[in-house]
C-alpha cells in the first residue's frame, strides 16, 4: 500500500518573498524527490534523464529548449482520441493499471474527506511517475484515481493542482494539463507536475484584463486566459477556473491549463503567486508533420522539450513562435469564444 502524503490547510504556503529566487525544498518537494529518485535509481522509467541539453533561445521571449529525443521515441503509445469529451473506456490503459512501484504516494487532504450514506468517504488521489519523463520529478497527479473521470477537469482536479503548487516551495514547480486533442495521450483524469530550474517569460510578462477575475494573455504567438492566485482562495480560483474549462469542454473545444509561480498581475506585492493559464487552441488528431515540438502544455508556456536532434541546433525564436502559431485559432472563432468566456464572469 503507498504511502500516504497527508496535509491540511495550513500547509498550503508556496513560495514567500525571501524564496523568490532560489529552489527550496518543502516536505512536500522533499518526499517527492526522495521517491523519485529512488524509481529513478531503481529502473522504473523507460530512460534515464542523463542526456538532457539546454539551451536558452535568444530573443524577447527567451525560450528554454530542451533537447530529449527519448521522450519521443520510448513514450507509451498515446490512445486514439477523436473527440474532447471522449467516454473513459475501462478497456483501455488507465492509472489503476500501473506498477506498485510507479506510484510515488497518495495525496490526502483532510478535509476533502467527504459523508456519504453516513460513512466518511476518502477520495484517492494519486502522485505517480511518469515513466517517460520530460524533467526532473517529472509526476502525474491523478485526482479521484478510482472515479475513473475522463481527461476532463473537475473542479476538484484544479483546486488538487493548486494546492499541489503550495505544497512546493520551489520556485520552479510546475502544474500542466493536457485535455483531449490538446495531447493528452491517456484518457483518465490527470495533471502533469515537475520541477524546472530555469525562468520563464509567462512567469512575469504582462497580461491584460478582461473582466473580474478573468485577464488575457497576449504576450505569447498563441493567446489564451490567465488567472492569478492573489488576494483570493483555492476554492474560488478553482471555481473561476473551472467555469471557463467547462465551457470549453462542453463546447468540444481543445484546451491546456499551465500552472506556475511569477508576480501579481499588477505587479504590487513582493510575494510570488501562481499564476494560471489556459489556451483554448485547435484540436490535434492524429499523426501530424515532423516538428521540433508538439504544442502541448508546456511548449505553450515557453518550455520545449525538443524531440528532433537534427532540429534542436537551427531553432530561433521565429521559429519556435511559428511552430506554436499552429496551435492558434483564427481570430473570429477566438473571439467568439473570449466573448462567451467574459460573459461567464457577469
Amino acid at each position: 500500500m503507498a504511502e500516504s502524503f497527508l496535509y491540511r490547510e495550513g500547509d498550503l504556503t508556496g513560495v514567500s518573498s525571501s524564496e523568490r529566487n532560489g529552489h527550496h525544498s518543502s516536505k512536500f518537494d522533499t518526499l517527492l524527490r526522495q521517491k523519485w529518485d529512488q524509481a529513478m535509481k531503481d529502473g522504473h522509467f523507460r530512460y534515464q534523464l542523463d542526456k538532457v541539453e539546454t539551451k536558452i533561445i535568444p530573443g524577447k521571449k527567451k525560450y528554454v529548449a530542451q533537447l530529449n529525443v527519448k521522450r519521443a521515441t520510448e513514450r507509451r503509445k498515446p490512445q486514439e482520441i477523436t473527440i474532447v469529451n471522449q467516454k473513459f473506456d475501462p478497456k483501455q490503459f488507465n492509472f489503476t493499471k500501473i506498477k506498485s512501484e510507479e506510484v510515488l504516494f497518495e495525496l490526502e487532504k483532510e478535509e476533502t474527506n467527504v459523508l456519504c450514506n453516513g460513512e466518511t468517504k476518502k477520495r484517492r488521489t494519486l502522485v505517480i511517475i511518469n515513466v517517460s519523463p520530460l524533467e526532473y520529478g517529472h509526476i502525474l497527479i491523478v485526482p479521484d484515481c478510482d472515479a475513473f473521470y475522463p481527461q476532463i477537469l473537475t473542479q476538484f482536479a484544479i483546486k488538487t493542482g493548486l494546492e499541489c503548487m503550495l505544497l512546493s516551495s520551489h520556485r520552479g514547480f510546475k502544474v500542466g494539463f493536457n485535455s483531449l486533442c490538446a495531447f493528452a495521450s491517456v484518457n483518465h483524469l490527470h495533471l502533469h507536475a515537475y520541477y524546472l530550474e530555469y525562468d520563464l517569460f509567462v512567469e512575469n510578462c504582462p497580461v491584460t484584463h478582461i473582466k473580474g477575475p478573468l485577464y488575457e494573455l497576449n504576450a505569447m504567438p498563441c493567446p489564451g486566459f490567465a488567472f492569478q492566485l492573489y488576494k483570493n482562495t483555492t476554492e474560488d480560483l478553482s471555481r473561476d477556473i473551472y467555469k471557463v474549462t467547462q465551457y470549453l469542454s462542453d463546447h468540444e473545444i481543445a484546451h491546456n491549463m499551465f500552472l506556475t509561480y511569477g508576480e501579481s498581475f499588477d505587479s504590487q506585492s513582493p510575494e510570488p503567486t501562481v499564476r494560471v493559464y489556459l489556451w483554448p487552441r485547435k484540436k490535434f488528431i492524429g499523426i501530424k508533420e515532423e516538428a521540433a515540438f508538439n504544442v502541448a502544455v508546456v511548449e505553450l508556456g515557453g518550455h520545449l522539450p525538443i524531440k528532433v536532434e537534427e532540429l534542436y541546433g537551427g531553432l530561433t525564436e521565429d521559429s519556435i513562435n511559428e511552430t506554436i502559431e499552429t496551435a492558434k485559432l483564427e481570430d473570429q472563432e477566438y473571439q467568439s469564444i473570449k466573448d462567451d468566456v467574459a460573459q461567464l464572469f457577469s
